[in-house]
């Protein structure tokens, strides 16, 4: 069935070039390829979403369940076990089934939150023999704001100030009725563990010796990590967030504030409903103080009363909002050990992109990202947080919501303008493969031997790139500064030029 994506990306002017997703890199048809990529590289885990219309059509468990949806994901699940790879699943990744959008209004109306929870049981049912790690959302900040606030995913709707709020509120009730769905009928048997993935960035104040920045920074954070964090974890909202927003509703003469309340049925039916902590995390904000007047409107944003900034000296290689701040990770890390009783951490997701016209497979300024964020990890480990899996965001270059494909995360690299949808490696994959194997780093002689050989290896994959005849349409660029560090894209016909010069 459609998605809500499906058709988010059919309206002119949503996605970057008026991209969407309709083939992309084809894992569907080239899963058993991507799987032996998977074992190429040693790891003992793989996350992939199940798509919630390939299952359910219309979303709705008793109008139809799709025989051949659940065939596809058991062969991919079969096939990763088949080659020690362990399966984490996540229920839900951004794509409503669009009959729930067109019924009910998304994740604005709280019938989806027994929707959901007949597509997730289902899942254990069809799946948790096997499965052993669930995700009920990703990043469910983003489905909210980004979908139900401003408008720029899918499904494309504008709900200053209201939308998001509603929509986290149902999708924290759905998180928990699935939890709880698993805990009573699948638990015993399957001996799996259900949590949630939540996105947040670390906010730094900017003057520490100011008490206003400080108190910016932290509702900043609790804006972001602790609106779903908190209610999981503790049982309600983060208490800044009520005090916010409900003195911004009073001074716009509402009644009610405009972040929904839980009952205190509801508030026990919720707290620690997560086996584990997910955390996707990229990057870093400093953060400072910025009164917003009431008569500005209603925003999410406006409620927090803050402004963020950025450090120009951050590298910056790919995403506008994406800049290397290892640092920023072990704060966070350390933050949701003593805010939520030091859960069981998963990072779910860390990693950075390039810019799209950069097709240099050398990709130092990822090794580089790789290298310093999985650093603090251990750092944080040190520290006495239980982190206990990471997960590289993302194995293969892909369709980046409405970025499109102006943007790539990948270890692999896809010309998704060819017939043949090809993955070749970049530096990064060598070096991702050696850093599985030592569980971290030896010593710095050893990463360095890692960086040479990595080199090595996409000298030779770029002069395969470069021959390969379906590649020709693509548009070289002569120079491309990667910001402060790292490299230059060069011309592919000089690097396959120079690579001939080394050989002869």
């Amino acid at each position: 069935g459609l998605s809500i994506w499906d058709v988010f990306t059919r309206m002119k002017g949503k996605v970057h070039s008026n991209e969407t997703g309709d083939s992309s890199c084809e894992s569907y048809y080239r899963f058993k390829e991507d799987i032996a990529l998977l074992k190429e590289l040693k790891v003992n885990h793989y996350r992939f979403s199940i798509s919630w219309p390939r299952i359910l059509p219309t979303g709705i468990k008793a109008e139809r369940i799709n025989d051949k949806g659940i065939m596809h994901y058991n062969e991919i699940i079969n096939t990763l076990l088949e080659s020690n790879i362990q399966p984490v699943v996540t229920l839900y990744h951004g794509d409503l089934p669009q009959v729930l959008q067109d019924r009910f209004g998304g994740w604005q109306n709280s019938s989806l939150i027994d929707f959901f929870n007949d597509y997730a049981s289902l899942c254990f049912e069809k799946f948790g023999d096997r499965v052993k790690h669930w995700i009920t959302f990703n990043n469910p900040w983003s489905t909210a704001v980004e979908g139900y606030e401003l408008g720029q995913h899918a499904p494309g709707v504008k709900l200053k100030g209201i939308g998001a709020y509603r929509a986290g509120h149902n999708i924290i009730k759905a998180h928990a009725k699935a939890w709880h769905t698993y805990d009573k009928l699948w638990r015993n048997h399957q001996k799996g563990l259900v949590g949630i993935s939540i996105t947040s960035e670390w906010g730094e104040p900017v003057d520490i010796t100011n008490q206003k920045d400080v108190e910016a920074a932290e509702r900043y954070i609790q804006f972001k990590l602790g609106w779903f964090a908190n209610p999981i974890f503790n049982g309600d909202y983060p208490q800044v967030m009520k005090d916010c927003i409900g003195r911004k509703s009073s001074q716009e003469s509402l009644s009610n504030s405009r972040l929904p309340a839980f009952t205190p049925q509801e508030k026990h039916f919720i707290k620690d409903t997560s086996d584990f902590f997910g955390l996707g995390h990229f990057t870093t904000r400093y953060i400072t103080h910025k009164s917003y007047h009431y008569s500005k409107g209603p925003s999410y944003f406006t409620d927090q009363d803050l402004a963020e900034l950025v450090d120009p000296e951050w590298p910056d290689p790919g995403s506008e909002w994406l800049y290397a701040v290892p640092w920023g990770f072990r704060r966070i890390l350390n933050y949701i050990k003593s805010r939520y009783g030091n859960p069981r951490i998963y990072v779910t997701e860390n990693g950075v992109s390039e810019k799209h016209q950069c097709t240099e497979l050398c990709d130092k300024w990822r090794m580089q990202y790789m290298n310093n964020y999985v650093n603090e990890i251990l750092k944080a480990i040190k520290d006495g947080v239980k982190v206990k899996g990471y997960i590289s965001w993302s194995l293969l270059d892909k369709f980046e919501w409405d970025e499109g494909y102006s943007e790539r995360f990948g270890l692999y690299y896809i010309d998704f303008k060819s017939k043949n949808k090809r993955r070749y490696p970049k530096a990064s994959v060598q070096y991702y493969k050696k850093m599985i194997s030592s569980n971290g780093f030896p010593n710095q002689r050893e990463i360095e031997s890692w960086k040479r050989k990595a080199a090595e290896t996409c000298s030779i994959t770029n002069a395969l790139l470069a021959a390969d005849p379906l590649v020709n349409h693509m548009e070289m660029v002569t120079e491309i500064v990667v910001p402060t560090v790292f490299t230059l894209c060069i011309l592919l016909s000089a690097i396959l030029l120079m690579f001939l010069l080394r050989t002869q």
